[in-house]
């Protein structure tokens, strides 16, 4: 079957043949080490190895565990944020990420994640100890079990709306994505062939780039629902890791694009620089969990006047 170079939803369209070019370019300076990546490491750097619960062994139960809760509260917080503030609650209330939890009334959740000053603790509360029941009553207490019983990110995504209500709620597609890219850094699996973490850095730079483009203002739901397949996709077909691609961009998305109109390196680090449009921005994003595509784009040297390109609207 012919391949064509893009592809599209009614609200969205995809340009394959930009992501492969645009993605190539970056995984190529982030596997050397140049630009950006000269400067950081994901060894080093990337939150979820920076920060670690003190007492537990490294890729053990406990650990896995930590990081299950952990990721179910990294949701539109700076993600630093979000796992040195798990460190802290781990040293004080262990029993949050244990079977404990079951036994614990919902109001002494909130409080304890609210003194944690863990990101949205009323709706963490509320998802926390739903989710602890599927863990520790459906799975034995191990969320690798979750991945190695169910498969793909698909699978479980029906597997935690079966009719019963929602049984693993704060798991969406990114954060299962999210979580199974954290246990293949540790050694323990392999991320399911469709996961990818499409986070608001990975959409904020496939939109920046030109490889998806809209009409109308898209939700964060619509672009990962569409993007996540494509860079699966793409990975897969130039034998890429996901694992390295997603820290590539979350690196760059962090580091670069967060302050691209007043980083006065910005050319110098970004690899993407010459196919970028500009920035957009994420207030919409973090406000109300949509991409406003009219927003002005911005990168070094202020407000970017070019426009990027129109993709035909090809259907693969």
């Amino acid at each position: 079957m012919r391949k064509m170079k893009s592809r599209s939803s009614s609200n969205i369209t995809l340009d394959k043949k930009r992501a492969r070019h645009v993605l190539h370019v970056l995984y190529e300076a982030y596997s050397e080490g140049k630009q950006l990546f000269a400067h950081v490491a994901r060894k080093m750097n990337a939150p979820q190895q920076k920060f670690f619960p003190h007492g537990v062994a490294k890729g053990g139960i406990e650990h896995c565990r930590w990081l299950f809760f952990a990721a179910m509260t990294d949701r539109r917080e700076v993600s630093e944020t979000v796992y040195e503030s798990h460190v802290r609650l781990w040293k004080r209330e262990p029993q949050l990420y244990s079977a404990q939890v079951l036994d614990m009334p919902a109001h002494e959740i909130t409080l304890l994640l609210d003194e944690g000053k863990i990101g949205s603790p009323g709706q963490s509360a509320r998802y926390w100890p739903r989710s602890a029941r599927t863990l520790f009553e459906s799975f034995g207490g191990d969320p690798l079990a979750i991945y190695r019983e169910l498969g793909s990110i698909n699978d479980i995504l029906a597997f935690k709306s079966n009719g019963k209500g929602n049984i693993l709620p704060g798991f969406g597609p990114k954060i299962l994505s999210l979580l199974s890219l954290f246990y293949e850094e540790l050694g323990l699996m392999s991320m399911p062939p469709d996961a990818f973490p499409v986070d608001v850095h990975v959409q904020r730079f496939a939109i920046s780039t030109g490889i998806v483009t809209a009409k109308t203002s898209v939700t964060n739901e619509e672009v990962e629902s569409e993007l996540r397949p494509l860079l699966c996709e793409i990975c897969k077909e130039e034998r890429w890791e996901p694992l390295e691609l997603s820290h590539a961009l979350w690196f760059l998305g962090n580091r670069c694009c967060s302050g691209c109109y007043r980083n006065a390196a910005a050319e110098r680090l970004c690899p993407s620089y010459g196919m970028c449009g500009g920035s957009i921005s994420t207030l919409s994003y973090f406000r109300r969990g949509f991409w406003d595509m009219t927003a002005p784009r911005h990168r070094k040297g202020g407000e970017c006047l070019f426009s990027l390109p129109e993709s035909p609207l090809f259907s693969l």
